[in-house]
């Protein structure tokens, strides 16, 4: 009876206070939290999707369809919905676009899961037919992307453009992308590293009367004033020096007394402290140096010597512009001045300062052959230059991850459309529960051309049907729903291309979210326990 006894007796391992949610519900809480996500986001996708109103917890007001800014803006509580908002973000960092067809095509597999856990069939094969169903079309992608170069500015062009169809500033998007190219062009060094370079082009919002008064300048705008004002606003020709070194006299690391016996002792103390000076000064001027940037201070004193010679300077200023000053000017940075050379200094046709908007800005301007370089964001309202810089920012992504990657695929979703056909050829050769997987795998690619189709306010049936005839034979995988024109037609030669890492990080970001979530079949949630009273 003992033993019976101890079996009906409840065993505690949790403290008290820990909920815990199991099996069906724990998998219905986390799918629930994703889907939300997703209808927040999802009438957003393509070039006729709605925008959203963001507004802070200061009143402030962003009118975007930008579903990384949405995301970003989201206060989420659920850890599942976290985790597919931190996949949105890392597609927003590795390609600059996609995180609103990552986001749809997640939620896609984790509803067609859903009605297969309904039909009694386990998540094991659901996420064994996923994986394969993820690898086939990783090697399909890679098998049937066009390649291309990166002299081929023509797609590269109708890859920016194709990033810009669903943005405010789609009406200027030849103008937007040669200029982004031309900025990416610029600084390639053919290394297969362009992406990581993307940071090298500096985007300043200035005013101006429209956002066609924008200009690509070759050379960098730094927001800093000249150390004096008695420094020229304008320098040709500049030779500059960029230095990491405070230019003021040398206080030693201890306290020291000076003992100063009469008038005279005062005036060589003072005198030594400017031969100081002025040794600095004599190398830059020997050097016909008349530029200075400096990562440390530069005092007034040493400000006013320079001001007197035509020198001009810039003090204090951060690594990350200083690394932009010397790619644009092909500068060597210098910690002790008694080592510059000619070699060292950097150069430019004009430097100039001016006061753009609010800010006063250094302009390194004409440089011979810049690494980094500077999009002058023009434009009447603060709103319009705010959205057509996050934009900006995405085009110079795509158009770099394209150059680096080589490898495009169709848009308009003829690539989602082509896999699913594939795919449910491929699961006809697998048997088992995994065959079910691998075609609800299919169905969820097809969610993202339905909602380009839904968002144009296009008949779903009906185009979804038109889509899937057309792509009879190879030669059809580039058809998909053109939504400006709302016809199905070749999307490449149509100009809509994309490129193929961002399907690729789409559709793989995508699997292993919806397979993490449905290996999940308990949810914990410790409670923060009372501080104690001791």
């Amino acid at each position: 009876m003992l033993s019976e006894y101890n079996m009906s007796v409840p065993i505690l391992i949790l403290k008290e206070g820990t909920e815990e949610t199991k099996e069906k519900e724990a998998r219905m809480q986390n799918i629930n939290a994703i889907m939300a996500i997703t209808e927040t986001v999802k009438s957003t996708l393509g070039p006729k999707g709605m925008d959203k109103m963001l507004v802070d917890s200061l009143g402030d007001i962003t009118i975007t369809n930008d579903g990384a800014e949405i995301l970003k803006s989201l206060d989420i509580e659920n850890v599942a919905a976290n985790m597919m908002v931190n996949i949105a973000k890392a597609i927003d960092e590795e390609i600059g676009d996609g995180t609103t067809s990552a986001v749809i095509f997640s939620a896609a597999l984790l509803s067609n899961a859903l009605e297969l856990i309904e039909q009694n069939i386990h998540p094991k094969p659901i996420t064994h037919g996923y994986k394969l169903a993820n690898d086939k079309a990783l090697a399909i992608i890679k098998d049937i992307a066009e390649q291309i170069s990166e002299e081929d500015d023509e797609v590269l062009r109708n890859v920016a453009k194709t990033a810009m169809n669903s943005k405010d500033i789609v009406g200027m998007r030849d103008y937007f992308a040669d200029l982004a190219l031309k900025a990416v062009k610029n600084i390639t060094e053919k290394d297969g590293k362009t992406f990581e370079k993307v940071g090298n082009v500096k985007i300043v919002k200035a005013p101006g009367k429209s956002l066609k008064d924008s200009e690509l300048i070759n050379g960098v705008y730094i927001q800093k004033e000249k150390v004096h004002s008695s420094m020229p606003n304008v320098i040709k020709n500049a030779k500059i020096a960029v230095i990491r070194k405070k230019l003021d006299v040398v206080k030693t690391e201890f306290d020291a007394q000076i003992r100063i016996q009469s008038p005279a002792d005062i005036q060589k103390f003072l005198d030594q402290e400017d031969k100081m000076l002025l040794d600095s000064l004599k190398i830059f001027k020997d050097l016909g140096v008349n530029m200075v940037v400096n990562n440390q201070d530069i005092s007034d004193k040493f400000g006013s010597y320079l001001a007197r010679e035509g020198i001009a300077a810039i003090k204090n200023l951060g690594e990350e512009d200083i690394k932009s000053v010397i790619k644009a000017i092909g500068a060597k940075r210098v910690d002790d001045l008694k080592t510059l050379t000619e070699e060292d200094l950097g150069f430019a046709q004009v430097v100039k300062f001016e006061k753009l908007d609010k800010d006063e800005y250094t302009q390194f301007l004409e440089c011979k052959n810049p690494k980094s370089v500077t999009i002058v964001l023009k434009g009447g309202l603060d709103k319009i230059l705010s959205t057509a810089e996050i934009t900006l920012h995405d085009v110079l992504s795509v158009i770099s991850k394209t150059m680096d990657t080589k490898s495009v695929v169709a848009g308009g979703g003829a690539i989602y459309i082509e896999l699913a056909k594939r795919l449910r050829d491929y699961a006809s050769q697998i048997s088992g529960k995994e065959q079910l997987s691998v075609s609800a795998f299919a169905g969820a690619l097809e969610e993202i051309p339905k909602t380009l189709i839904n968002n144009a306010g296009l008949d779903e049936i009906e185009k979804i049907t038109e889509l899937r005839a057309a792509h009879k034979t190879d030669a059809d995988k580039w058809i998909g729903i053109d939504t400006i024109s709302s016809t199905v037609a070749n999307n490449f030669t149509r100009g809509i291309v994309e490129p193929a890492a961002l399907i690729t990080h789409v559709i793989k970001s995508g699997t292993e979210l919806a397979n993490l979530i449905l290996r999940v079949d308990r949810i914990i949630s410790s409670k923060s326990s009372r501080p104690s009273m001791d």
